[in-house]
């Protein structure tokens, strides 16, 4: 990436989002503390994206903001207070204690989170980056991304006249042309998808508030929203001619009809080793290879290739449950991507580096060797990940097991050991889901993994999805007709809907 990464500096009113957006176009993990007068909040990030976010003012804390939405009264914030153990984080505390669930605090943090980024959005403050720190392994993290977290904290931010002046209404509306950004995960309202079909670089915001049948303070809030986001630029001169439409994306699948899902389809499948295959590829391969390319390739054809991968490859794609784990993956294809783009799509520069390629004594024979001492290496570290981390687990260090077992899996995603991934991931409470994910790798890897289907009917069956647990049994009858144990839980599962 060319521009540096912010690691301190003052904040002006609205100046917040442009630091967050900095840091999402470089894909950093580290630590963003802010401080306001005596109040310090801290934003947690991972490839760039806002993975979590905590206050030390009191009355910002979670067991307070839970109280104030009425999942706590203010005796059971101050039991679980008492009870909770030093390394155990305060959301973990109230799971286990049944106050609420996975999904009710991830939804309570991310609501959290989405205040406090309404109240910072004017403030006068200033900001530390420290690069590479990482929140609690064991944490819950957000599902949102960065952009749909700034856009949701200008819809409920209460100053309409504090937003005109993120949107200067004599200057044109240009959908963003950084493809990092216009191809964000954006949770869009109706309002602010109908503004954004209609930027198209020669419009002003004053003009497109008489052009749009809707109320100008309505406008402003959802045009605002768009900027922060980063999705749309303000520019001083107009397009020289109407720019395309944006193209929205719109959700394929519910998250219910994505939780439900038996197993990944092969495409699905497909695409997660592809993009592991990638990540640890693409920094050895030219410029050209990156892309998909020819030496000869035209400036359109590059430009053309960059925004197919982009969207390819978006390190946002990681909300879609095949590929939970492999945000960082996804950041790492998107940063090689965007290194070949930078260099073949500037005539300068991509002629020093073709008179570079045709120097150097790169042997196909060379390029075999450099890829199987890769693939030996991968193998060592799966196997060294494995066996520590079975170690690990015989003597409780359950957190650091899981990070190799993860990374292991990455590299050779095998039944047996995505099994033993999820195993010890129903042991946290915050790591369902990943379980579950990682269950349904290994029956898409394959399909007649008796005991990887089992744990997912138990998964089911606990939560009361008796039809999903049914068909769960189903899928190992049809493999193996004469499982006795999965016959006799089907007969009573039968006998039980029966007796109803």
């Amino acid at each position: 990436m060319q521009l540096e990464i912010p690691t301190q500096g003052t904040l002006a009113p609205g100046e917040l989002p442009v630091v967050l957006r900095a840091l999402v176009r470089h894909l950093v993990d580290g630590r963003l503390d802010v401080h306001t007068g005596d109040a310090t909040r801290t934003i947690w990030l991972e490839a760039g994206q806002i993975r979590a976010m905590v206050s030390d003012v009191e009355d910002e804390k979670l067991g307070r903001w839970l109280v104030g939405r009425g999942f706590l009264q203010p005796h059971q914030m101050a039991l679980a207070l008492l009870r909770q153990p030093d390394a155990v984080l305060y959301g973990k505390q109230l799971i286990t204690e049944g106050a609420l669930d996975v999904l009710q605090l991830r939804g309570e943090l991310e609501a959290r989170a989405v205040s406090l980024l309404s109240r910072l959005l004017f403030v006068e403050g200033s900001y530390v980056f420290r690069l590479g720190e990482k929140f609690g392994g064991d944490s819950l993290t957000f599902e949102k991304t960065t952009a749909s977290l700034l856009a949701a904290a200008v819809r409920c931010h209460e100053d309409v006249a504090q937003l005109e002046s993120l949107v200067d209404g004599g200057k044109f509306l240009w959908a963003g042309q950084d493809a990092l950004m216009l191809y964000q995960k954006l949770d869009l309202t109706p309002h602010e998808a109908y503004l954004f079909s209609r930027i198209d670089g020669t419009t002003s915001a004053v003009r497109l508030r008489r052009l749009v049948p809707l109320p100008a303070e309505e406008v402003t809030r959802a045009v605002a929203a768009l900027v922060v986001a980063g999705v749309v630029e303000v520019r001083d001169e107009p397009a020289v001619r109407p720019m395309a439409p944006p193209e929205i994306e719109l959700p394929q699948a519910t998250e219910a009809e994505e939780e439900e899902q038996l197993q990944f389809t092969p495409e699905q499948r497909r695409e997660y080793e592809e993009v592991v295959k990638l990540a640890a590829e693409n920094r050895h391969r030219d410029y050209y290879k990156r892309l998909n390319l020819t030496p000869g390739a035209t400036q359109d054809q590059v430009h053309s290739r960059f925004r197919e991968l982009t969207r390819l490859y978006h390190p946002d794609r990681a909300r879609e449950p095949h590929l939970h784990s492999l945000r960082r993956e996804l950041a790492e294809i998107y940063a090689a991507v965007q290194d070949a783009y930078e260099t073949l799509v500037s005539p300068e520069k991509r002629g020093k580096y073709d008179q570079l390629m045709k120097g150097a004594d790169r042997t196909s024979t060379e390029g075999m060797k450099a890829e199987e001492r890769r693939l030996s290496a991968r193998k060592q570290v799966v196997d060294a990940n494995v066996k520590r981390a079975q170690e690990l687990a015989r003597v409780g260090d359950v957190g650091m097991a899981v990070q190799l077992l993860d990374q292991a899996v990455r590299f050779d995603p095998q039944p047996e050991l995505l099994l033993q991934l999820a195993h010890l991931e129903f042991k946290n409470p915050m790591w369902v889901q990943r379980a579950l994910d990682h269950l349904k790798l290994a029956v898409s890897v394959d399909p007649k993994c008796t005991e990887a289907w089992l744990q997912l009917a138990n998964f089911w069956g606990v939560r009361g999805k008796k039809d999903r647990q049914r068909q769960c049994l189903e899928r190992v009858l049809e493999y193996d007709p004469t499982n006795e144990d999965v016959i006799r839980a089907l007969d009573e599962f039968n006998a039980k809907k029966k007796r109803r």
